[in-house]
């Protein structure tokens, strides 16, 4: 090639390939410096809900599956020395529109903030809504010392009651909450009635593990054991784990135990020292009654790797102590128990074979049984869940005697007073299809709830009820769910 041919080359034509570069690095992440790695991860997660609550049945398109919601996370390491290491994590999701424990019969669309019987939200029912993702499930550093062990500091799961651990693979269907599916849902009784409580208030809030600002250990594996403990809030939420995993003989073996006690103040937003200053809690707070709930869990997971086949499951209770506190840990304010929360129990066992037959990556059949006991109910004469009420909507907006009283309006529903005693059973049997290839998961999965009211008079507060000899007539829900877990 001439010298000149060669030179025109190296001129005009590579302008355009600098001009490409510098457009690609624009539209690059970049690392704020070069000492911290960045890795970008997470999911999306969507699905098709199928439901008949006994006497209407409808289906949602699309919706985001609480049961691992759809977010992605921002995670940076960087090496001190060969034994220390210090990071951050920073984990949006999704939490506003349609997600599957916001929806109801009547609403399609989802709300942000609390559904039913909590504060008051206007639905979406519009298209191209912007207020959608942004939820911070974890903001928070940490520095860790191979044999001594990570500490967190910031917004994280707290360390505390263990539940089912999926060697199976189909949490993501079948998630260890029965409240994340169709929590909002209301009960149907058996007259065509919609009771002013949810599905969700009758089963356990999904508490196990919650994220807050907090202080957490971790400790290093030993002999496959791993130890947690966290303080969080003002010294007021700490909890404690211990988790296994190990196998022999072909035999996997997964599972832990975890405590956690929680005397958390709940602040209204009427506690304002300024009237301008809404929102700011004050002096008045102090009178409030102060909560004390406790609960721990525990769980365990066999897999017997040559064949697939396994079983999993878990135990959790909860504790409640105080008439007229109501604080925001393990459901104790959903609704207001003006008497006191009922201690609750859940558990679930879960069972079926996982293989990969097709060679795409592992298909997992399983089945599933389990109870929530007493998570709806009040002590002495009971809780009552109220269709309208003349307090503010907010439940933790008023005080009454040192003890927050009121319940958000559920229009046209019927109000069931008295609730001594709760209990659903949730019976389920589905599919999971890993796609190994594009790091994704397809599946299909069935679910049936049925409850157990029982109240402390023999009309559960009024004839509409239709209640005798102390019991609620209800409806069982059915509900089925399928779509797919992308990840990346």
């Amino acid at each position: 090639m001439p010298s000149a041919k060669a030179a025109d080359l190296g001129g005009d034509c590579c302008a355009d390939l600098e001009e490409r570069v510098a457009e690609l690095e624009a539209t690059t992440a970049r690392k704020g410096n070069r000492k911290m790695s960045l890795t970008i991860t997470g999911q999306v997660h969507r699905v098709v809900l199928w439901w008949d609550d006994g006497h209407m049945s409808d289906t949602y398109y699309g919706l985001d599956s609480t049961n691992s919601s759809s977010r992605f996370s921002f995670l940076g390491s960087a090496k001190v020395n060969p034994k220390v290491s210090m990071g951050f994590e920073i984990m949006i999701e999704i939490e506003a529109g349609g997600t599957s424990s916001k929806v109801n019969q009547f609403d399609e669309d989802g709300k942000v903030g609390t559904q039913i019987n909590g504060a008051a939200a206007a639905s979406f029912n519009a298209s191209n809504v912007d207020a959608y993702m942004g939820d911070a499930r974890r903001v928070a550093w940490w520095i860790e010392h191979a044999d001594i062990g990570r500490l967190t500091v910031g917004r994280f799961e707290s360390a505390g009651v263990v539940t089912t651990v999926d060697l199976g693979g189909i949490g993501v269907v079948a998630s260890s909450s029965f409240a994340l599916l169709n929590g909002s849902f209301l009960v149907r009784g058996s007259a065509g009635q919609f009771y002013a409580m949810t599905w969700g208030q009758l089963v356990d809030p999904a508490a196990n593990q919650g994220r807050t600002e907090l202080v957490r250990y971790t400790s290093p594996t030993v002999m496959g054991f791993i130890f947690d403990a966290s303080i969080g809030e003002a010294g007021d939420y700490w909890g404690a784990m211990l988790r296994y995993a190990g196998e022999f003989s072909g035999i996997r073996i997964a599972g832990g135990i975890g405590y956690e006690h929680i005397n958390d103040r709940p602040t209204g937003v009427s506690f304002v020292p300024v009237v301008n200053t809404a929102g700011v809690a004050g002096p008045a707070n102090l009178g409030v009654v102060e909560p004390e709930v406790t609960a721990w869990g525990g769980a365990l997971s066999l897999m017997h790797v040559p064949s697939g086949l396994f079983i999993q499951g878990h135990y959790q209770a909860a504790d409640y102590c105080c008439a007229g506190s109501n604080s925001g840990y393990w459901g104790q304010a959903n609704p207001p128990h003006a008497n006191g929360h009922a201690d609750s129990v859940q558990w679930l066992i879960q069972g079926g074979i996982a293989k990969n037959w097709f060679g795409i990556g592992n298909t997992a059949l399983y089945a599933e049984y389990g109870k929530a006991e007493d998570w709806g109910a009040g002590e002495g004469a009971g809780s009552s869940y109220a269709a309208a009420t003349t307090a503010a909507s907010n439940p933790l907006a008023t005080v009454v005697g040192g003890a927050f009283v009121g319940q958000a309006t559920v229009p046209g529903a019927t109000a069931v007073a008295g609730v001594v005693s709760t209990e659903v059973t949730v019976w389920g049997l589905g599919i999971t299809q890993n796609v190994d290839a594009a790091a994704s998961t397809l599946f299909l999965g069935y679910r049936n709830f049925s409850a157990d009211v029982l109240c402390a008079t023999a009309n559960c507060g009024s004839a509409a009820t239709g209640a005798t000899n102390n019991k609620l007539p209800t409806e069982d829900i059915h509900v089925v769910v399928g779509g797919a877990v992308v990840r990346f």
